[in-house]
Formats: C-alpha cells, structure tokens, sequence
C-alpha cells in the first residue's frame, strides 16, 4: 500500500514552501506595480528573460530531477558504490557546460536587442547581464535538488525560491527611484538570490545528504547518458512551458504595456498552480518513480487518478472564484502607485483569460511526471512542440493582434495539450483516465458550473472589496465542500487515506 502518511508530510512541507515563495513573489508583483506599472521598463524586464529563460529549458534544467531520480533509483538499487561519483561527474560537467553556453549568449546580447525588437536597448543590456549568468546558477541548483529529492529530502530545495525572491524584492526596494533603477534592483537581486539560494544552500542539502564533493574529473559518457535521456525534453518545447516566452515575444509587437500585463495576469493565476499542483508534483515524483521501479503499478495508477481527480475540484473552485471576481482581485493587489485604475481594467480583462489556464497548469505538473517516470518522453515532447508550431502560426497568421486575443490562443493551446496528453496516458497498455475518473471529470464540471451561477446569481455582499473576496471564496468553499457529500465520486472523498 502507499505510504500515505509519508507522501501527505512530503506535500506539505513542499506546500508551505511554495506558498511562502509564492506571497514573497505576490509581494515582489505588487512592488513592481507600484513602482513601474505598466510600463516600457516593465516590458523590458520580461523581454530581459526571454533567452535566459529558453536557454534554461533547453537545457532541460526544469526536469532535471524528472530525468536523473528514474537513473538514480536504478544506480542505487543495482550499484550503490558508483552513485556518488557518477552524481558528481555529471554536476561538474552540466555545470561547465552551462557556464559556457551563458557566456556565450552574453557576447551576443547585442545581437538579442534586434531579434526581440527591443524599445530601450540600453536597459535591455543592463538587464540581461546579470540575469543571463543567474540561469547558471539556477541549473547547477537543480542538478543538486534533484539528489536531494532522490533522498526525500524537500528542506533545502524549499528555501531556495524564498531566499530568491527574498532579494529581489530587497534589491528592487534598493534601487526603486525610478521604474528603470527598479528593474535593474530586480535583476541584480535575482543573480544574488540564485547564488545564495540556488547554489550555497543546496550545496549544503547535497552534503547533507550524504553527497561527497571531490576533485573528479567529468565524464563524457555520463553527461552523454544525460543527454540522451534528456534529448526529448532538449528538443522538445511544449506550450505548457513556453507559453509566457511566446506572450513575450509576440507581445513586444504590440502596444507599450502588453507584456507586462499578460505578466501582471499570469502571476496572480499562477498561485494556486505552485502552492498545489506543482507542490503535489514535485514531492509525489520520487514516490511515483519508486512506485514504477518496483512494480507496484496499482499503487501508482491509484496515486495518479486520486492527484488528478482532486487537483481538478481544487482548481475548478479557484477558477470560479477568479472569472467572478477578476476586477476586484487585480484591483486589491496591484491597483497603487504607478499602477492606474486603467491598468487595473486593462490586466483584469487579460486575467479572465489566462484563469482558465489554472487547470491544464496543474493537471500537466501530474501527467507530464506520469509519462517521464515511465520512461516515455518523446510522446509529450511531440505533441506538446506540435501543439507550440501551430501556437505560433496561428499567432503569426492573426489578422487582428491583440492582448485578448494572443492569450485567448496560448490558453485554448494549454487546455489542447492537456487533454491530449491525458487521454493517451497509459500505465502497461491501461489507461489512467478510466470510466470512472472520465465520470469524476463529467461531476467536477457539473458541480463547477452550478457553483459558478451561484456565485454569480447570489450577491451576498457588495461594499469593501476585500470582503466581498474573501465571502465569495467561503461561499464558493461551502458549496463544493457540500457538493463532495452529495455526490458521490470515485477518486475524490473527504474520508482519509490510509
């Protein structure tokens, strides 16, 4: 049986992790507001990450742990000895690799200026540097997390987005005389906070979990089983990835403003996605991975369609709560400073779009990890890149760019990929999306929509925005906790799991 009890602390000591970074990074959004708003400086910040941020993808940087705790499980059980040297081959020899593929983008920032179609060149530069060799950081933390998380151990791996936006914040306080002093604090504050969060202190967790550094000189064979293994996620760009790269870019071709308020949206949508699901998925997939190593595939499939099945209530309320309340939300976080009451009807419009994006978001943190766990990458790769190139050419071929219209896009996309995706996920030739999860779906609708014209049929309050928030939150709450009373599913109940 699954160990439960293990499985629920890893989540949560996860949970609060993410929840912490996620109202330090709420807070680093709001400052940001209030000292650029919607601006060209603003603009320039996100355009500043469009390369360092692909780089880190390419690199496969962001399934780091998805690729090497599946190798790791097997070098443990078959050869406990070699685990260590293998480890640190691999770490020195990514890192050299990454290290130089930064520099060598910093040497073409100019070049970068004119593809990005960038307003302040200057800025840009002043920008990029820091945050392009801040990504080397972020990489060589991610190898180190991985082993951490191979232990089970989330302690360390969870400070390190509270330490970096913990700089941010304090940098872009430093520096806030003006919205293009403010972005460079930002950017200067990250490289900071990726060294301290994302290099010393894993470096510790490693050590601390019984990682021993020594001079050892790489091997191209172990960075060539990385390489291969990886080469999907390498190649492969999925929507669900870079879908805030394609608003960066496409969005630099519209007016002053687009990107930052497509920026503005994302975050606040983004919130319950990292609190919850990625949370879930991050401490269930070393689970999952022992799961599938073992042969327990029950256990694993169970796993699966309990993560989805609750992932998609939780989410399903905090969809409501958004689509019904987006003026009021965007208007109590940002609205202040240099953030105008315009912006506020501006990023409002874009946030009832990009809400909608809270679910194939999280439900992706669960399949995606599904797929990988099992070894099967190129499947997700394909459809998630084939979905991106139709992405772009829609966007490229629409007749009348707009905000709305570039996210209503991106969005439509995201849910494409995650239906897809999850309907052809399989565990040894069985689906995970059974008659009876397809059922727990079909109620989670039906509950969601009588939920929704509810909420919006019955004003309960109307006066202090806040209350107004936090009563339709408590309203939406009752009514799907009831919900789950009187109708009955399969994967989703209030008893606990033993």
């Amino acid at each position: 049986m699954l160990n439960s009890k293990k499985l629920i602390g890893s989540i949560s000591l996860v949970s609060i992790s993410y929840l912490m970074s996620r109202v330090l990074g709420f807070f680093r959004e709001i400052l940001l507001a209030q000292w650029t708003g919607v601006s060209d400086a603003s603009d320039t910040l996100d355009l500043a990450f469009i390369i360092p941020d692909f780089l880190f993808y390419l690199s496969a940087g962001g399934y780091l742990a998805i690729t090497l705790i599946p190798i790791l499980s097997n070098l443990s059980k078959n050869n406990k000895e070699t685990l260590n040297d293998y480890f640190i081959s691999l770490l020195y020899g990514l890192a050299i690799v990454f290290l130089l593929i930064s520099t060598v983008f910093f040497f073409l920032r100019n070049q970068i200026v004119d593809l990005l179609n960038v307003n302040d060149p200057e800025l840009f530069i002043k920008l990029f540097s820091p945050i392009v060799f801040s990504q080397t950081f972020f990489f060589i933390g991610a190898i180190l997390m991985s082993f951490q998380y191979f232990k089970n151990d989330f302690r360390y791996a969870a400070a390190a987005p509270v330490i970096y936006n913990s700089c941010i914040i304090l940098f872009g306080w430093i520096y806030s005389s003006s919205p293009e002093s403010t972005v460079y604090g930002f950017a200067i504050g990250g490289l900071i906070g990726s060294i301290l969060g994302h290099f010393l202190i894993q470096i510790i967790g490693a050590k601390k979990n019984g990682l021993s550094f020594k001079l050892l000189k790489p091997k191209g064979e172990h960075i060539l089983q990385y390489m291969t293994i990886s080469l999907p996620l390498i190649v492969g760009q999925s929507i669900a990835v870079v879908d805030e790269q394609l608003f960066r870019y496409f969005g630099s071709f519209l007016t002053t403003g687009s990107i930052a308020s497509f920026r503005y949206a994302r975050r606040v949508a983004l919130i319950p996605v990292g609190v919850v699901a990625q949370a879930v998925g991050v401490a269930s997939y070393p689970t999952l991975s022992n799961l599938y190593v073992e042969n327990k595939l029950e256990d694993f499939k169970l796993l699966v369609r309990k993560q989805l099945s609750v992932l998609a209530i939780i989410n399903t309320g905090v969809l409501i709560l958004f689509i019904s309340n987006s003026e009021n939300i965007i208007t109590l976080i940002y609205q202040r400073g240099l953030f105008t009451g315009e912006d506020t009807l501006r990023v409002s419009k874009i946030f009832l779009i990009v809400s909608f994006g809270l679910i194939p978001w999280s439900i992706n943190q669960i399949v995606t990890r599904s797929y990988y766990v099992q070894r099967n990458y190129w499947f997700p790769v394909w459809v998630g890149t084939s979905i991106t190139l139709v992405t772009v050419i829609l966007l490229k071929l629409n007749s009348a760019p707009t905000e709305a219209n570039y996210a209503g896009i991106i969005i439509s996309s995201l849910w494409l990929n995650m239906l897809v995706l999850t309907f052809f996920l399989k565990v040894k030739e069985e689906r995970i999306v059974n008659k009876s999860q397809m059922l727990d779906f079909l109620k989670i609708f039906l509950v969601g929509t009588a939920v929704y014209f509810l909420t919006t049929a019955i004003n309960i309050y109307s006066g202090n925005l806040i209350f107004e928030v936090i009563i339709d939150s408590l309203f939406i709450l009752i009514l799907i906790f009831l919900s789950l009373f009187l109708v009955k599913m399969k994967y989703v109940n209030l008893k606990r799991i033993r």
